[in-house]
């Protein structure tokens, strides 16, 4: 357990924590600390050691915080929890101006361009097709604009808050997690991931109920924080995407085409991005860290410097170091 202060009180709030004895990619046993983390979002005393497993090179955090407890470390203003907006465009926009404020008077048309290409991620209709967002949040643009497209459209989240507000928008929508999401067996023709399964205690079961739920011929689209990717490797422990402890496990391209694999999925696609401004969000992350400020927070001198990685985010993509994988992948007909 961690014993954590709380600050200008006497008592101390224990944190239950599991240690894992096995991968739960390879089932073996021997892991290696790799880096030490700190709370970059909550700043809480605690300190959450990476290991690396010998055997299938998986990352992963490790002792970690149980089921019961990891939802005290979400803030209650998550933003995938909050209420999503009525006027989803205008939201997009703006979400789109301020990633990474501020933004070069000729990289605003780049960005909108680039945030709007991204919905390729939509699926084609194909008749009474059936999709469940996993990690659906509030419902958002996406599950909005899969319903105006005809899709009977699922979501699953762990807070009920963000549950409440995607069944407000219409979605049927049900408090679960990927590793124990309700649905009935071969129910689904799309089955969606976005930034989820790094979350999860349990990737292989959460990967095995995807399959169980998709019909076949069905797909699973997935997106995860790249490990291996160039802004990883740059910033170490200071990447935005470390999160501990909310981020429990660490994927490269290898251990993520595994994991899918023995769950019965064929890999489609796997492709990495790096979205339009990250580059000066990871910039301005590692910067407030190092330096303990916030100075770097509105700089306009983080757009100039990292605008040249910018710039290289297609040939980055090409050679597999983007920041994210995006994987499309197939329950076999």
């Amino acid at each position: 357990m961690h014993a954590t202060a709380v600050e200008g009180q006497l008592e101390e709030r224990v944190v239950p924590v599991e240690t894992l004895a096995t991968c739960d990619l390879c089932s073996g046993g021997d892991f290696e600390p790799r880096r030490v983390w700190r709370d970059e979002l909550l700043f809480g005393p605690e300190r959450w050691t990476l290991v690396r497993c010998k055997a299938c090179n998986l990352y992963f955090i490790n002792p970690r915080p149980t089921r019961e407890v990891i939802g005290s470390f979400y803030p209650t203003d998550y933003a995938a929890h909050l209420a999503p907006p009525t006027q989803p465009k205008r939201w997009h926009r703006r979400v789109a101006a301020k990633d990474a404020a501020p933004i070069s008077w000729w990289e605003k048309p780049i960005l909108q361009v680039r945030q709007d290409l991204s919905w390729y991620r939509i699926p084609r209709w194909h008749g009474d097709g059936h999709v469940l967002d996993i990690g659906c949040g509030s419902g958002g643009r996406y599950l909005d604009v899969l319903k105006a497209l005809g899709w009977t459209t699922y979501g699953i989240e762990p807070s009920p808050q963000a549950v409440a507000n995607a069944v407000a928008h219409g979605h049927q929508a049900v408090v679960g997690t990927a590793e124990d999401a309700p649905f009935p067996d071969q129910s689904m023709d799309i089955v969606t991931m976005w930034h989820v399964l790094e979350h999860t205690h349990s990737p292989a079961t959460a990967l095995a109920n995807c399959f169980r739920m998709l019909r076949p011929g069905g797909q699973l689209s997935l997106c995860v924080p790249n490990w291996a990717g160039m802004q990883a490797k740059l910033y170490g422990r200071f990447w935005w995407s470390c999160d501990a402890p909310r981020h429990l496990f660490q994927f490269t391209r290898k251990t993520l085409g595994r994991y899918l694999e023995q769950a019965g999925f064929r890999v489609v696609k796997v492709t990495t991005r790096t979205g339009p401004t990250s580059w000066q969000r990871a910039a301005r992350h590692f910067l407030n860290n190092v330096f303990g400020t916030k100075w770097a927070r509105d700089s306009s001198l983080l757009v100039d410097v990292m605008s040249p990685f910018c710039a290289l985010g297609s040939l980055i993509r090409y050679a597999g170091a983007g920041a994210e994988l995006r994987v499309i992948a197939e329950r076999p007909s």
